[in-house]
């Protein structure tokens, strides 16, 4: 019997093979179906709208309230600094840059028209003529932010803070300044009263050059600058007005600032959107959610710049932190190297106020 059984089973295994063989498909292998492969991941990562800022960050809560809304995609919030070989970042959908970072940027970055796109209604004339986009066509302003002196003082000191001339940076002890010859050698032209945005190139090739003579081993980071005043290690330096709004104790309150009497410079970001984002429409809708009124009007306590939604002379209205106070503003001017063509002229006499006359033709406009 045992016999009997396996010579059954050799010839049930002999007949399956032979009917496998019988069944096999007779075409040629690209002609059957390819087998099932399984993704590598069934999770596609959610769609963000890429933005890019230089400058204190804006409030979360910000990004949280424009992601909530119908349809809008969550932010992803990237500082703006250079690659390691130097370019700038071209994958940003919105870029929050300083006015000064705009053209250089703009070498790689082929930006958007906003115009119909991101209104201008409600800003400032004097920033809506932006020199460095005299159309308005390709950016909008939407914070400011001016510079002061500012200095360690005693304890009980008048916070009016009697500042040394200029031409004695070198010889002021425990002086450290911001280590941007471009904002030194224009500072370094307004203290003499003279205009920063006139003067040519030769004018400003001078101050730089006078700068970095007169400030060898006095020269930091912004960042390098606060803390040393925060601390005690430097007494004097120059720094936009946004690092002591945001923190008005630094220093155990010790620290004071002023403008100089020929007014002071004013920095300015702008928003921009490149041509080849494929998030144009959700970019626009961002570009004015950060114009609106709400958000304008917190600009300043949330980070320390002022808003653009301003009337001039009112541009720190609702601030509870006590501002220089004379036409310090009046006097100021925008830092606008390379020079361009000026954008805004001095006013015509008009029956409408704040009206403004574009140096490139346009009818007179008014806010």
């Amino acid at each position: 019997m045992p016999g009997l059984i396996g010579l059954g089973l050799l010839v049930a295994v002999a007949l399956g093979f032979g009917l496998g063989q019988w069944l096999k498909p007779t075409g040629s292998e690209s002609e059957r179906l390819p087998i099932p492969v399984a993704p590598s991941s069934i999770f596609q990562p959610p769609s963000k709208l890429v933005v890019y800022q230089e400058g204190p960050a804006i409030p979360q809560l910000w990004l949280d309230t424009f992601a909530s809304g119908v349809g809008s995609l969550k932010v992803d919030m990237r500082a703006l600094v250079r690659n390691a070989d130097g370019t700038w970042p071209s994958d940003g959908d919105v870029y929050l840059l300083k006015a000064r970072s705009f053209s250089e940027l703009g070498r790689s970055v082929f930006w958007a028209d906003l115009t119909g796109k991101v209104p201008l209604d409600g800003v400032n004339p004097v920033y809506r003529g932006q020199a460095f986009d005299p159309r308005g066509l390709q950016s909008r302003p939407w914070r400011i932010s001016p510079w002061f002196f500012m200095k360690r003082v005693a304890v009980g000191t008048n916070p009016k803070v009697a500042m040394s001339p200029v031409l004695r940076w070198a010889s002021e002890p425990g002086a450290i300044f911001p280590a941007d010859t471009d904002l030194m050698a224009a500072i370094w032209i307004k203290s003499q009263n003279r205009s920063v945005n006139l003067g040519g190139e030769s004018a400003r090739t001078i101050a730089k050059q006078q700068v970095e003579s007169s400030l060898v081993g006095k020269l930091a980071t912004e960042e390098e600058c606060w803390n040393g005043l925060k601390d005690g290690r430097v007494n004097f330096s120059y720094l936009p007005s946004w690092r002591l709004i945001l923190d008005p104790q630094a220093g155990g309150g010790l620290i004071r600032w002023s403008a100089l009497p020929t007014g002071t410079l004013v920095d300015f970001e702008v928003m921009a959107v490149p041509e080849g984002s494929s998030k144009k429409e959700m970019a626009y809708r961002f570009c004015e959610f950060l114009l609106a009124p709400s958000q304008q009007a917190a600009l300043l306590g949330a980070t320390g710049f002022f808003p653009v939604h301003s009337k001039p002379g009112m541009e720190w209205a609702g601030s509870t932190f006590l501002m220089p106070t004379g036409l310090w503003f009046d006097r100021s001017e925008f830092i606008l190297w390379p020079y361009p063509q000026v954008a805004v002229t001095t006013p015509q006499p008009t029956s409408e106020i704040n009206a403004v006359v574009p140096a490139i033709g346009g009818e007179q406009r008014s806010e």
